[in-house]
Formats: structure tokens, C-alpha cells, sequence
């Protein structure tokens, strides 16, 4: 069994691009979706992103409907991959971790990568919580850039859940 905690992630030029596009379209709303890994652990490769609708419609906050978790989550499980981060855009502020974020993180084990759109190019950047003695503490995730062609054809998928 691999260690829960995602300290370094993986993430390929084509699914950070996917990522990107998907946020981007969601604005004026935050945008919202899941990464998939093959885990290794520490080293978390990101295998597929499943974009998921914010039924917030919010430009402040995010709740990814609940279909787009059900299916994502099931071809995850299919794949046999796991669950390694949920992704949304800030569009206003930094890429960091706001106390919405930190108070509604329900996958503790999950790491979140935040997309902030107040720059350009826009800034993405990885996190994970901590809690020690009650207090809630922000570790910053690595996230490793490499080419598209690492994980190899059999492993990629269509990010669309079959």
C-alpha cells in the first residue's frame, strides 16, 4: 500500500493544457475537475483530468456536481488509478489555498492544485493539508513538469469517463 500523502505530482504538458482550457472556458465561475494518478508514492503521475461543472456558479466557489464525481470516480476505480487531486481556478486571487478551500476540502488524502487566473500565464500551483494537534497545516505540493509522450499510449485515456 502506498503512502497517502502526494508529495511530488507529475503532470504532463497535454493534461496541464487540458486543465487550462477547461478552467479557462469555466470563467466567469470558478472551474472545477479531478486528476487521476498512477502512484508510486511519493512520485504521483497524473494520468487523466475529468473536467466537472461547477453547480456553484460561482466566481468564488466551486462544487463539482455530483455526476461528474460518481463517473470520474468509477473509471478511476475501473483503471485501477487513484484519486490524487482536485483542481479548481481562482480567478481573481493567488493560486494558494483561501479558508473556503481549506474548510471544504473533504478528500484529506487528496492533494488540490489551484489554478489562479489573475495572471498571465496563469499560475498553478499544488498543495496538501496537515493536521498535527488539531491545527491545520498547508504543505506545498511539487508539481513536476514533463513531456506529454512519458506516460505511455496505453496508460493515457480521453479524459471524457467512458
Amino acid at each position: 500500500m502506498s503512502d497517502p500523502v502526494i508529495h511530488t505530482l507529475r503532470l504532463a504538458q497535454g493534461l496541464r493544457d487540458e486543465m487550462l482550457v477547461h478552467l479557462i472556458r469555466e470563467a466567469p465561475n470558478e472551474g472545477v475537475g479531478i486528476l487521476a494518478v498512477d502512484r508510486r508514492a511519493p512520485l504521483a503521475t497524473a494520468v487523466a483530468f475529468f473536467p466537472g461543472e461547477n453547480i456553484d456558479a460561482s466566481p468564488t466557489r466551486y462544487t463539482m456536481h455530483p455526476r461528474d464525481v460518481v463517473a470520474a470516480l468509477d473509471t478511476i476505480a475501473e483503471r485501477g488509478w487513484e484519486l490524487g487531486a482536485i483542481v479548481h481556478s481562482h480567478l481573481k486571487g493567488p493560486a494558494t489555498p483561501s479558508r473556503t478551500d481549506i474548510g471544504e476540502a473533504y478528500y484529506p488524502d487528496t492533494a488540490m492544485v489551484i489554478v489562479s487566473l489573475a495572471t498571465l500565464p496563469p499560475d498553478m500551483r499544488g498543495w496538501r493539508l496537515e493536521t498535527r494537534d488539531g491545527e491545520t497545516v498547508i504543505r506545498t505540493v511539487h508539481l513536476e513538469a514533463v513531456p506529454s509522450g512519458l506516460v505511455s499510449s496505453d496508460e493515457a485515456v480521453d479524459s471524457q469517463p467512458a
